[in-house]
């Protein structure tokens, strides 16, 4: 395992969020990685669950979430846990991006980021088959996606 570890560029999302990873799952041996993310104004990444837990440090902007049944708003130097297997979802209700950085525990997720920005914005099938791969579920139904939609003017 490598002391110093320097990021590599990724191919960037153009919607909702652009993205890099900075740490990869090889290069821990699978405890940890992280990639750094960019919220445009208005973005909203609508309820999911997934199978790791996802510690959120907001570099620039506010952010807001829901974590269970909680809603918090996270200013720069903010961290937001986002459990395992607990309903979430993340927006940036500003009128300016938001930079976060998002480290995965364990790894794995990274990956997912790298292939969902190679699936084209309209195959949904793509998406969701990806989302299965990694035990990540996005939850249309949900109650919250309408109230945070409307409360943060998203």
């Amino acid at each position: 395992m490598s002391i110093v570890i320097r990021p590599r560029e990724m191919p960037v999302r153009p919607d909702p969020s652009a993205f890099r990873v900075l740490l990869r799952g090889e290069q821990t041996g699978g405890v940890l990685s992280a990639i750094e993310q960019t919220l445009r104004p208005k973005a909203f990444i609508t309820p999911h669950t997934h199978a790791n837990d996802v510690w959120v440090q907001v570099l620039s902007g506010s952010v807001g979430a829901l974590v269970g049944d909680e809603i918090v708003i996270a200013d720069a130097g903010d961290w937001i846990l986002k459990p395992r297997d607990v309903v979430h979802a993340m927006w940036n209700a500003g009128e300016l991006p938001a930079t976060i950085v998002e480290l995965l525990t364990p790894a794995g997720s990274e990956v997912w980021f790298e292939k969902i920005s190679e699936i084209a914005a309209d195959d949904t099938e793509g998406f969701q088959r990806s989302c299965r791969e990694f035990g990540i579920e996005f939850l249309p139904d949900s109650p919250w996606t309408n109230k945070i939609r409307e409360r943060f003017n998203l």
